[in-house]
């Protein structure tokens, strides 16, 4: 991230605090390094000029801006003026990456003419999206279910992830639209389609990791990442009531001392990389966390040397849906009917006793003596007919 070649974006940024970690790991490599009171302008000049972020709604982008200002006034190293900023725009960072059609720049004359501090925003936010080219994608975009409008531009970044599934996986029902979903296609776009190099790391909802209606999504990101590292952080309180597979307490990672229920849903961290050298084969490694000291350990878990090894390495395919979830299953498991192929029979009523009531009595004993007879290949039926008759 030192590097000054490397732009970096989190398109959902919030108030800052991804952005303030880039800045302070930047400060920190470059002291490292031993580059003295240079180091601390190169910070700056990456803080304004290729560390950026994109936010949509006005409250969090203003607070954003007082973090990251913060930031740099702690290393020594403040905005010179006030024409200086850092590099956080308000945009919508699903849209404007492409030019505009003819629909498009009627609306941005318009917002010239009546607002011309917000097109000026806009400027400059297109220029990074069009212009700059982004090798790190990093953040926590936002994970809930749309169901309103939104800018046709928009709505087709996730129409990649809906083709093939009903002709191919029989998939009729799936969602979708969860607002994680389009910034995983963004962040997808900005590096394997157009840098063609880079790195993508998010913590989103986890869904995607092997719920049937993302086996396209999984697809894509094999052909398109190199390498896949999946940190599985759980605490979701459907799939797992947010109890360890031991039932002990396995809160949200984003639950605090201050906020002890954290968010309802079960997370994942990802980190995809693309390398301009393709893999023939990508290579996909997954592991769990759980428990109330996960965050503990994934930060520990960094310092360890062989760092690849505390991870299972999974071979996502067509049986499993291409799951990236580590799943320990023997091969005569797998041949099992699913239950997709269950419901596809025609529906019965299930066991019935028509043998006369003779399944069912009262004395156990007895009735345990009489199916002994019924299977007793030495007793004939005329025999068993007649017990019918006591």
């Amino acid at each position: 991230m030192a590097n000054p070649d490397v732009y970096i974006l989190d398109p959902c940024c919030g108030t800052g605090a991804y952005l303030v970690e880039v800045i302070n790991c930047i400060a920190n490599t470059l002291e490292e390094k031993g580059e003295g009171a240079l180091a601390m302008d190169d910070v700056r000049e990456a803080a304004t000029k290729r560390v950026f972020g994109f936010e949509i709604l006005t409250a969090p982008f203003v607070v954003a801006h007082l973090q990251l200002g913060l930031a740099l006034q702690n290393l020594g190293v403040p905005l010179s003026d006030e024409k200086e900023r850092v590099g956080v725009y308000l945009t919508n960072a699903l849209t404007g990456w492409e030019p505009p059609d003819e629909e498009a720049k009627k609306k941005i004359q318009q917002l010239e003419l009546n607002f011309p501090e917000l097109n000026r925003e806009r400027e400059a936010a297109d220029e990074v999206k069009r212009d700059k080219p982004i090798l790190v994608v990093l953040g926590n975009p936002p994970y809930k279910a749309f169901a309103g409008t939104s800018p046709a531009e928009e709505e087709e970044l996730v129409e990649p992830y809906k083709e093939r599934l009903i002709s191919e996986w029989g998939i009729r029902k799936y969602n979708l639209d969860d607002l994680y979903v389009r910034f995983f296609r963004l962040a997808e776009q900005r590096i394997a389609e157009k840098t063609g190099k880079g790195v993508v790391c998010y913590i989103s909802n986890f869904s995607y990791l092997s719920d049937p209606s993302f086996v396209v999504m999984r697809q894509r990101f094999l052909s398109e990442f190199d390498q896949l590292w999946f940190d599985c952080m759980n605490g979701d309180s459907r799939e797992t009531g947010k109890l360890t597979p031991e039932g002990k307490p396995d809160p949200s990672v984003f639950s605090t001392e201050y906020n002890r229920e954290g968010i309802r849903l079960g997370t994942s961290i990802s980190l995809l990389v693309r390398q301009p050298k393709r893999s023939q084969k990508p290579k996909v490694l997954f592991r769990d966390f759980w428990g109330k000291k996960k965050r503990t350990d994934v930060l520990a878990s960094l310092n360890t040397e062989n760092f690849d090894a505390q991870y299972e390495t999974v071979s996502p395919d067509k049986s499993n849906r291409y799951s990236f979830r580590f799943s320990n299953v023997s091969s005569q498991y797998l041949e099992w009917l699913k239950l997709v192929d269950l419901c596809a029979e025609t529906p019965s009523n299930g066991l019935m006793e028509k043998r006369g009531s003779a399944l069912i009595y009262i004395d156990k004993d007895a009735l345990e003596k009489r199916m002994q007879m019924y299977y007793d290949i030495k007793v004939d039926w005329e025999t068993l007919k007649a017990l019918a008759q006591d």
